[in-house]
């Protein structure tokens, strides 16, 4: 399965899970208000991540800013 991974979608495995990932949190975030209040270790481990550092960092290569700053935006938008 890596193998495919890896020819198609041109990333790692690691790479394009956290990539699914990442696409789930920032949905979730979007429709889900009582998810914003959530700490960032806390959406680390709602979304499969094992401490809050990898999560932000895999947030931040996604989408070029941080989770919390996303959040923030969300919140102001409302």
């Amino acid at each position: 399965m890596s193998k495919v991974v890896n020819v198609y979608k041109e990333k790692s495995f690691t790479q394009y899970i956290n990539d699914l990932r990442i696409e789930f949190a920032i949905n979730q975030l979007q429709v889900n208000n009582k998810l914003r209040k959530y700490t960032v270790q806390a959406l680390a481990l709602e979304f499969g991540f094992n401490n809050a550092e990898s999560f932000s960092t895999a947030f931040y290569k996604k989408t070029g800013i941080k989770p919390t700053y996303f959040i923030k935006e969300l919140d102001s938008s409302t």
